[in-house]
């Protein structure tokens, strides 16, 4: 696609997003949605929703001294686990509607917890990087690169 926008003497503008952060972001009553959207209903569905629901988690801080601090536990209110099986394929079921949205002005690449946007156009159009970027930062990516090709 890229060289054949520059055979085109077309602009070609990469979005690089780094959206580990957004796993933490996750809303557990759209993503459940989005999953009884997409044919996912009954007992797989309740069986992801106690995955979800029923998490805690506490911080526990070693000093160089090993002195030991903790917070105390409590409720995972968003977000899915990273380091699992299901985390990212849940997170990609999350944001998999960002893709059909940005295709309307771009060609996206989902993987898991990185997303790149291909933007080309003939001339240089600063509504359709707006839209673009606005529509990736309301899926919870904060973090984008966005270097001149």
């Amino acid at each position: 696609m890229i060289l054949s926008a520059f055979e085109n003497n077309k602009y070609v503008e990469g979005l690089f997003c780094d959206i580990r952060k957004a796993f933490d972001t996750v809303n557990h009553e759209i993503l459940l949605a989005k999953l009884e959207y997409y044919g996912i209903t009954g007992t797989p569905k309740k069986l992801i929703q106690s995955y979800l629901k029923v998490r805690y988690q506490k911080v526990l801080v070693t000093n160089n001294l090993n002195t030991e601090t903790s917070s105390a536990w409590e409720l995972i209110q968003h977000g899915v686990p990273q380091a699992s099986l299901l985390g990212p394929l849940l997170f990609l079921i999350y944001i998999n509607d960002l893709a059909s949205v940005i295709r309307r002005y771009a060609s996206p690449i989902l993987f898991a917890d990185n997303t790149s946007v291909i933007i080309s156009n003939s001339e240089m159009n600063l509504r359709i990087y707006s839209i673009v970027l606005s529509t990736i930062s309301q899926h919870g990516v904060k973090k984008i690169v966005w270097p001149l090709i």
